[in-house]
């Protein structure tokens, strides 16, 4: 067990009746118990940031005070891991509490073939609306399809949540004008996105302070395209040469200001030390690479790992997280043991008692760590598996490549690695590459051949893993564009 601070010292409270309070929004009324049973959460996701950027967790000259007030009034996790270096995968791990490959999805799948199972399954707010818990999506749920004209798939008021205020597809533009949907209606943002997202989620606690509620604040900053107010933009053009690195340092600042606005918005109301607050990012920063599609290009800095979204290396797979929960998490902690970003659900749900569906689940509840009533490491290893992107030709972009995948298992200090493994044959298969964490967090230095025996013993794992996932499932053929 490593963590920096003892966080068995509680808060004491008294609960507080609550009678009669009526939603006008939208025709809404409860009548709820605040208690420290009843937490209320908001879940925080970024999009596409780098590891480095923020203060917490780096040193790269953005400054992110509100981000800052979180780690320093919660719990900072060191080696916190995504289900996958990609969007939609990463959200379904996310919001499933499980492997998003049990449902056969090893990428940013949409088609009704390959989502089929994922559709099944009981997404983190069903549990809380369930409860009696108020229930909100703002921002990017990217689990419904990709595109702009509506949700393709059965959206987040179908999934659990009551409220909603998100753009419909994977991206956006930034600008007032861009094309959100509120509820079932669509409309023009009347202000630049993130903004509005900030504006929306504070306006969301304002309405339900005085009820148990569940808030999934899901930035789709910092993703491309490129777009920050000029006057976040000038707040570097003195500490930053690179323009586009301008650019990304004026949408953090932005999501930074709307996070911000939210624990405003809790104290406010008083109801900091019974709200858990969670912050991590969806997958590694998109970086300045030029090797992937612009779409994906944000120059985000993640030091000190190898890669970006899209890789199994560290900069794909590890992100930023923190913790919050005043009533039970004591401030300023460090957490340095394996979790996953599928835990939080069982997290969250625990921390309300509330009930477990009664499903498969990959999510360990965290609580018991953190408050060291429980020892070791929530997970002895975690595994990663998703489609590769290699050049269509040499000095090409790359594109994803449906049957051939790249897969990476870490336990203790050592990470496995293969890359561009065709799954439909077993014929000369890819040599696994190992690294050392522990003194090459940068996997920088192959030592497959200096020690084979953890090389098998990985192998091994990995592949019981994979034999309980479900297999790949085949994407149609695309069709190609006439010029």
């Amino acid at each position: 067990m490593k963590v920096t601070e003892n966080l068995k010292k509680m808060t004491a409270w008294k609960p507080l009746m609550i009678v009669g309070v009526s939603w006008l929004w939208c025709g809404y009324s409860a009548a709820q118990d605040i208690t420290p049973e009843r937490p209320n959460v908001v879940l925080i996701m970024a999009d596409d940031m780098g590891y480095a950027d923020i203060g917490p967790f780096g040193n790269s000259g953005i400054p992110t005070p509100a981000l800052n007030r979180l780690a320093d009034e919660g719990v900072r996790f060191t080696e916190a891991y995504v289900t996958a270096p990609i969007c939609v995968a990463s959200r379904m791990g996310l919001m499933s509490g499980r492997h998003q490959q049990r449902f056969g999805v090893y990428g940013n799948f949409h088609a009704p073939n390959q989502v089929a199972l994922f559709e099944q399954a009981t997404l983190m707010p069903v549990p809380f609306q369930e409860a009696g818990y108020r229930t909100g999506l703002v921002g990017k749920w990217h689990l419904a399809g990709n595109g702009t004209g509506g949700w393709q798939r059965p959206g987040p008021l179908t999934r659990g949540i009551d409220e909603c205020v998100a753009i419909t597809g994977g991206g956006s533009s930034f600008w007032a004008g861009a094309k959100i949907v509120r509820q079932e209606i669509y409309e023009k943002s009347p202000a630049y996105l993130t903004d509005l997202w900030g504006t929306e989620a504070t306006a969301f606690v304002e309405r339900n302070a005085k009820n148990p509620f569940f808030l999934y604040l899901a930035f789709n900053a910092v993703h491309a395209p490129m777009h920050a107010l000029d006057e976040d933009i000038a707040l570097f053009e003195n500490s930053i040469e690179d323009p586009n690195r301008r650019i990304y340092a004026g949408m953090l600042t932005a999501m930074d200001r709307a996070i911000g606005g939210v624990l405003d918005q809790l104290d406010k109301h008083g109801i900091t030390e019974n709200t858990m607050v969670i912050f991590l990012n969806d997958n590694g920063g998109g970086g300045s690479t030029d090797q992937y599609a612009s779409h994906s290009r944000n120059w985000a800095d993640n030091q000190p790992f190898r890669g970006y979204k899209f890789d199994v290396f560290e900069g794909g797979v590890r992100v930023p997280m923190i913790m919050r929960w005043p009533a039970r998490l004591k401030a300023g902690s460090v957490y340095e043991e394996l979790v996953s970003s599928a835990d939080i659900y069982r997290t969250v749900v625990s921390a309300a008692n509330l009930e477990m569906p009664d499903e498969t689940f990959d999510s360990v509840d965290l609580l018991p760590y953190l408050t060291e009533d429980k020892t070791g490491s929530p997970h002895d290893w975690l595994c990663w598996q998703n489609r590769s992107r290699i050049p269509e030709e040499a000095g090409g972009l790359t594109s994803p490549k449906s049957r051939i995948h790249n897969s990476a298992i870490r336990k203790d200090d050592w990470k496995l690695i293969r890359l561009d493994e065709d799954i439909d044959t077993t014929n000369d298969l890819p040599a696994w590459q190992l690294y050392d964490l522990a003194s090459d967090v940068g996997e920088q230095t192959d030592v497959a051949t200096k020690h084979p025996e953890v090389v098998r013993e990985l192998a091994r794992l990995f592949d019981a893993w994979r034999g309980e996932m479900h297999p790949s499932i085949a994407e149609p053929p695309r069709v190609k564009k006439k010029k």
